[in-house]
């Protein structure tokens, strides 16, 4: 085992543990109802193989953050018009995802809007408005996507660090350039 190939894989063991767990207590600390979004965020940012290197790693949580948005605004949107004509949650998931799965096909970096839906829909409590229930989901999985990405930077920093590699004020260097196909799969 080379020496990148042994700071890479305790980069990645301690990026995923410590993105866990800081995002679940930073969740927690600020009121997040449930935090264990913000830990399951952070770790879905954190383990990602086709994310070793920090340009993907921040193109691939922009896409993110905006799939969250979108995701909370059209389920929260569609749950709102379809909850006074006494739709089931079962209809208002098959509609919202349905209106996400479609914005996804022009748009495939844009997929966490498809599991976002079923985050707000399925966790929300009685009594509780839907609103409410997206604003609380969408802060949860954003918090855990910014540790995540978080982390990410900066065991990739460390990495470059241990191994002797440049650091410029853009970030660690070298720094691999691929486009955003891996971001539609």
């Amino acid at each position: 085992m080379t020496r990148e190939t042994l700071a890479r894989h305790a980069a990645f063991v301690l990026r995923c543990s410590g993105a866990a767990s800081l995002s679940y207590l930073l969740g927690a600390a600020v009121g997040l109802q449930h935090p264990v979004w913000a830990s399951i965020s952070s770790i879905i940012v954190s383990q990602e193989k086709s994310q070793e290197k920090l340009n993907e790693t921040n193109s691939a949580t922009l896409w993110r953050l905006a799939g969250t948005i979108i995701g909370v605004a059209v389920t929260v949107a569609v749950g709102s018009l379809l909850i006074p004509f006494g739709a089931n949650t079962a209809v208002q998931l098959t509609c919202a995802v349905a209106l996400c799965a479609a914005i996804v096909r022009l748009f495939p970096a844009l997929k966490v809007s498809m599991w976002t839906a079923p985050i707000v829909l399925l966790s929300g409590a009685p009594g509780i408005p839907l609103l409410d229930t997206g604003i609380y989901r969408g802060a949860e999985v954003l918090v855990g996507g910014l540790v995540g990405a978080a982390l990410h930077w900066l065991a990739e920093i460390a990495v470059m660090r241990f191994l002797g590699h440049p650091i410029t004020a853009a970030g660690p260097s070298p720094v691999l350039t691929r486009n955003n196909s891996h971001l539609s799969e």
